[in-house]
Formats: structure tokens, sequence, C-alpha cells
């Protein structure tokens, strides 16, 4: 069995249906985590069916998975992505439902009529692919379209013509009404929620949608067409909203609020569009719903409710894990998934999910709440030796508090955990077990994890390391070592303690950022003595190593490498990476080979020249020379006995052994090293904030084109070498013409 640490990486998935509003999981990450702890063919429960990404690589992985899905939109999902349908039966079940005849006249041209616009260049009329509003305006006041008559492609203004037809469709009539009716009845209170949110759509948008929908009822189709039809038309429903921003961006809609600028998209073609997100190159998995079980060989159950529900359904199913892709909070997306499961199957198909739509509060107090209930549900039914693994795509500080507390709060530890601050991504292994009694007071031992982790990192990080650490610590301590029981005030007392114990003491600074927000800034201990090298460092070793004892191999597999090497809150970060293999390395491909010019006896090489010059330099300026022989000796030009420069020559970008641990002043201190290494010093420098000071208390950077270059010039004294020092500054650009 693998180290549980050790962070798993993943890739990304091809674009999908909804993607913007679900969580971000990478791919490859479930099925080796479940590889790693269960065996194939076994049942493994995924209680949150946040994401259908995750229960489908399960399943393609050979488990049998059983997944809890309230929201009918989520179980849709996990449905279609699990059993994916052809372009070409898309592509066939729009044309007909194109072809559908709405009154005299066909539906296709009859929607893209709605978006009829004046080409500006050679008048004709053409559907628009979108229009640009203003967040308060009353019409659009620009468009996109491509002309097929003349070629014009790109924005344009709207005219009268453009603001009088938005202006045709209010958001009322008995076509509206129907959007409305088919969420709640006018007697039902939920009537009034659904109001609010039909408020997220322009009223052409709302009418193309039901327009559409209403045609589709009456459509003669089988329900497999009827599936691939609801599939496009969720895909529409979800590009009609007011929540696409303009220029467009990767907004992850939290409420329903347009932003400042957003597009409204030609609702036919959006639908046409889709077709290439929902057709996916994967065979067809079996699909079952609960209690019938998948085969062995691997697929889906599904079970159309809540986990607090299905827990009471499961007492002899042997589960052999849990897995999940942990939700944060989508008001949004949970009161539109309520709007499109009524609209396309009606109001039965919302069921209990309509609770969504007068919901008003969505904090993280009241998530931890939400997930400690499903957890709870969880750890009824497991028993100590069945392993949970929990994935937070989003891992912002909220999320990762809410998490551990629900999880403490249902009987489940933290067994390990595997912290990428670059990605937001955090991956917990935990399992059923009773609290442990504390060694310390709270405070005292929030303190004493957060020393841990930053004297381990060895370099100022992020809050969310020392939260983490702490949060690992509290998970294992009855109710998170607080004296409260109910979930949102144990989370909000953990956030609080944690907080306080960084902040009030005096054992921790921040650098930069806003010192009332503690999440913002990087964060240092007061007094470091235990402190290792700078994580950067270390991993520049460690890389440049597997690049001399191992084959060329891809980035990916130096980064899997290094995770193993630095596992836990010492996950490094991918930038640091690429950071280094483009210092030391070339690519041929996707594999990477140390370089010529990196390889150990031209380096050696090439630090005996540099020594060699600077000596040579020193005495031609008149300086005594003292070589420092020592390791970590600077080499020394002295005027009357005094040091005037101090030069650390090294072939590497391990700053941290040098600026950190030199006893030499700054203002005369340089350091000596490759040119390539500029940019990995440069990336060093950015990210912490004691090697930057150390910049600008004095220290300088010297490349070794640079000494040669002084060793050939002619005109240099004693009074420009300073001048000449900084002619070559520390960045990845070419070297500057010599001014001497």
């Amino acid at each position: 069995m693998a180290q549980a640490d050790i962070f798993l990486i993943g890739t990304h998935h091809p674009p999908s249906p909804l993607e913007r509003y679900l969580p971000p999981v990478p791919r490859g990450v479930a099925a080796s985590w479940l590889q790693q702890h269960a065996a194939p063919g076994g049942w493994v429960l995924e209680p949150f069916g946040a994401s259908p990404h995750w229960a489908v690589e399960a399943a393609r992985a050979g488990y049998r998975v059983l997944v809890a899905a309230n929201n009918p939109i989520a179980r849709f999902l996990i449905e279609m992505h699990a059993q994916p349908p052809s372009a070409e039966a898309l592509t066939a079940a729009l044309a007909a439902l194109g072809a559908a005849r709405r009154g005299e006249e066909r539906l296709e041209p009859a929607i893209l009529e709605l978006y009829l616009t004046e080409c500006p260049n050679c008048s004709a009329q053409v559907p628009a692919e979108a229009f640009i509003w203003e967040r308060e305006a009353d019409a659009p006041h620009a468009k996109l379209l491509h002309c097929k008559q003349c070629g014009m492609h790109g924005e344009y203004p709207c005219d009268e013509n453009d603001a009088a037809r938005a202006a045709a469709y209010p958001l009322s009539g008995p076509t509206l009404s129907r959007a409305l009716e088919r969420i709640a009845s006018k007697d039902d209170p939920d009537r009034e929620h659904a109001e609010e949110a039909l408020q997220a759509y322009l009223p052409r948008a709302a009418y193309a949608l039901i327009t559409i929908i209403n045609r589709l009822d009456s459509l003669d189709a089988d329900a497999g067409e009827r599936r691939l039809l609801s599939a496009l038309l969720l895909s529409a429903c979800d590009r009609a909203t007011k929540l696409w921003a303009h220029p467009s961006g990767r907004l992850r809609p939290r409420q329903l609020n347009a932003p400042p600028q957003f597009r409204e998209y030609n609702i036919w073609f959006e639908m046409e569009r889709s077709i290439a997100l929902w057709a996916q190159p994967n065979e067809a998995l079996p699909v079952t719903e609960w209690p019938e079980s998948p085969p062995e060989s691997g697929g889906i159950c599904i079970y159309e409710g809540r986990m607090r529900d299905l827990a009471a359904e499961i007492h002899e199913l042997p589960l052999a894990a849990v897995s999940a892709a942990v939700p944060r909070p989508a008001p949004a997306f949970w009161t539109l998934c309520a709007l499109w499961a009524g609209w396309l199957w009606g109001r039965e198909a919302i069921g209990p999910f309509v609770l969504v739509l007068r919901r008003r509060r969505y904090d993280w107090a009241w998530h931890t709440e939400a997930l400690h209930a499903a957890l709870s549900a969880v750890a009824e039914r497991l028993s100590e030796k069945t392993p949970v693994f929990a994935l937070l795509a989003e891992a912002e500080g909220g999320l990762q508090a809410a998490t551990a507390v629900a999880a403490n709060l249902a009987g489940l530890r933290i067994q390990a955990m595997a912290y990428r601050h670059a990605a937001a991504e955090m991956q917990l292994t935990l399992r059923k077990g009773a609290a442990q009694a504390a060694e310390q007071a709270p405070d005292e031992a929030i303190r004493r994890a957060a020393r841990f982790v930053l004297n381990g990192r060895g370099q100022p990080s992020a809050f969310e390391y020392m939260q983490a650490a702490a949060l690992t610590l509290l998970n294992k301590q009855q109710n998170m070592g607080s004296g409260q029981t109910d979930p949102s005030e144990v989370y909000t007392h953990t956030r609080k303690q944690i907080e306080a114990a960084v902040t009030m003491h005096g054992d921790f600074v921040q650098h930069g950022g806003n010192p009332d927000t503690p999440e913002s800034g990087l964060w240092w201990p007061t007094n470091p003595q235990e402190a290792r090298a700078p994580l950067a460092d270390r991993v520049e070793i460690a890389v440049v190593r597997g690049l001399l004892r191992s084959q060329p191999q891809s980035t990916l597999a130096h980064d899997q490498a290094l995770c193993a090497i630095f596992p836990g809150l010492l996950t490094p970060h991918p930038a640091l990476l690429e950071a280094v293999l483009n210092s030391y390395a070339q690519q041929d491909g996707e594999l990477w080979q140390l370089a010529a010019e990196d390889q150990p006896r031209q380096r050696r090489a090439d630090l005996v020249e540099m020594r060699a010059g600077l000596l040579i330099l020193g005495q031609q300026l008149g300086y005594e020379v003292e070589e420092g022989n020592a390791q970590g000796e600077p080499l020394r030009w002295l005027q009357d006995g005094q040091a005037a420069f101090n030069f650390y020559v090294i072939a590497s970008a391990l700053l941290g052994e040098v600026l950190l641990g030199a006893n030499t002043p700054a203002h005369n201190s340089l350091i000596v090293l490759p040119g390539r290494r500029a940019p990995l010093a440069l990336y060093k420098l950015e990210r912490d904030p004691r090697l930057a000071q150390a910049a600008e208390d004095g220290w300088r950077f010297l490349k070794f084109r640079a000494v040669r270059r002084l060793l050939a010039t002619q005109t240099l004294t004693p009074d420009s070498i300073a001048d000449a020092v900084r002619l070559d500054p520390l960045t990845a650009e070419a070297l500057q013409a010599p001014l001497l």
C-alpha cells in the first residue's frame, strides 16, 4: 500500500457540460487512490454526488460505485457521463427538434428569428451569436455576429432595431407563467422564490427556452431521444443565464448576480455547440438504481436522495472504501438546478430538492452542518478498517475547516493529508476511530503545529498551511478540542481559535498581505531556530539529482517523484518544478534531460574558471585577494585589510544557505552564478520575503558571463567596478551593452 500522504497528481478533464459549477476534480486521482486502498469489484460509496467525473472514474477503474445524489441535475450528469451519447445521435435529435412545427413554421428558424440583427457590412438579416448587456441596462449595447453572406465576424454596436427586438419579450405572459408553473403552482409558497430565481434570465432567453421545452413536450420522441434533447436543453438553460461575463472569463458564479457586463447567448447556437461537450469517446458503463447492483466488473448505482436516507438501507452492504469529492456551497448552481429540473422534467422531478429555492444562508458554518449530516450517516455504516478519501478541489480555508470539523464530529479521524496550495487542492485519508486525549491546551497545540509545518517547509508560507496542520491535530480530539457540540458552533470556534493562536501571541510574523486578513501574505516563526533549509532549495537539489540519476523523464514523472520525496504539507509548487527544469535541463519532446552545460564536470570547470578569473581581476585592479578555501567562505577582494567585495561563487540557485547564512555585510557581498540560474533565482526572491529583504539590503548578483566580460574589459577601474556589476541584472533578458 502506498504512502497515504503523497499528493496524487491528476490531469485536466476535457471540457464538459456545466463544468464551471462543479468541483474541478483532477482526472486520475480517484482511480489512483482506490487502486492503492481497495480491491477491484468492491463497493465504493460516494456520499455527495457532486462530481460526475469522480464517480464515473471510480466505476471505470473497476469498482461498484454507490452514489447518493439528491440533486436531480447531478444525477442526470452522472448518468450522461457514464453513458455518453455519440455526436451523430445528438445531431440527429436536435435536427428532429428543429424540424418540429411551431404553428406554420419550423422550430429552429423560429428561435433563430428571436436573435436576428442587421449585418453592419452588407445589411443582411443574420442571427447574432450573442448580445452584450450592461447589468442595469434596458437594451443590449453590442452584438457578436458572423455573417455568412459577407464573412464579417466580430463585435459591433447595436442599433434601435436590436433594442426594440430585445424589449418585445417581457418577463410575463402565458409562456413565462408556464416557466414558473413547472417549478411551483400559484398557491405554492415556493412560487415567489421561483420568481426570484427566474430573474437570472433575460425575458427573451426565458421565452426561447420555454418555447423549446413546450415543443419538446409535444414531440413524438422515444425516451432515448428525449434524454439527448434534455442534455442539449440543459446546456442551453445554463448558457441562457445572465451569469456569463463579457469579456469571457472563467467565472464560477456563487450567487445569481449578473456581472457588470454580460452576454446573452443565442440559445439555438448554444445547443449546437454543446453537442461536442456531451459526446465523449468513452464506452458506456452499467448504471442502475438502488438497490439494483451493477456488475462486479464496475458500474454506478444511483440512490435518488440524501446520504442520511441511504444510510438506513445499506446495513449489509460490504463497503470497501468511501471516496468523495467534497462540494463547497454552490447556491447559484443549486437554485438553477431546481429551475432546470422543473423545466425539463416537471415539478415532481425536483422533489425535496426544491428546498434550495427558499434557503438564503449558505455560509461555512451552515456548510459544516450539511457535511456533518452526510458524514455522520457514512460513519454509521463503516468499520474502523474502511478507508475514506476526501478530495477538496477548492481547498480554501473555509472548506478545509468545515470538512475537518464535520469529519471530527462524525467520528472520522484524519490519517493522512496532502495539500498543494498552488492548485487549492487537499487530499485527506480518514478512518473511523475514537478521539484522543489532548496532550496540550488547544492554543498551545495549534502554535506547536504551526511552528512544525513552517520549520519543516523552511520558508515563509501561506496561512492555510498552518491551519491545515492545526486541523489535523485538532481532528483527533473530541469536538476539535472545544466544549461545543453543534457543528456550526464547533466550526466557528475552531476557526477563531486557530486565527487567535497564530496572530495573538507574537510567535509568528506576517509578511505582506492585510494584517486584518490572516489568509493573505506569508507567515514565518518569530524565532525560527529549528527551521530546515528552504523547501525551494531542497526541491532544486532533488530535481537535479533526478536529472543526474534517471533516464529522460516527463514533467509529470518529475512531479510525481517530487511529491513522493516531499509529501503532505511539503508538496511543492508545480511552477517551482518548471523553473528548476528550465534552469538545468533541456526538453526533447515531452522529456527532460540535463543540459550539456550543466553536466557536473562542466560546472566544476566553470567554478574553477570563475574563481580564477575573480582572482586575476582583483589583482589587476590592485586589490589583495583572499581565496576563501573553506566551504561556504567567499572569495574576498581586500583593500587596506578590509573586505571591499565578497564573492560567493555557486553553480546552483541555492540562495538560502548563502543569503540566510552568510556573515558578510550585504552591501559588499555578491553571488556569482550561471546565467541559466537567473530566472530560478529570481523566482525564489519573488516568493521568499527573507531572500527579497537580503537583496534589498544590498546583496547583488553577478552572472558567469558578466565575469568573463569584465575580464575582457581593458578600461575597468576600482571606481567603475560597482557600476559594471549592475550591467547584467538578475533577469532572463539579454546582456546589456557595457557602459565602460
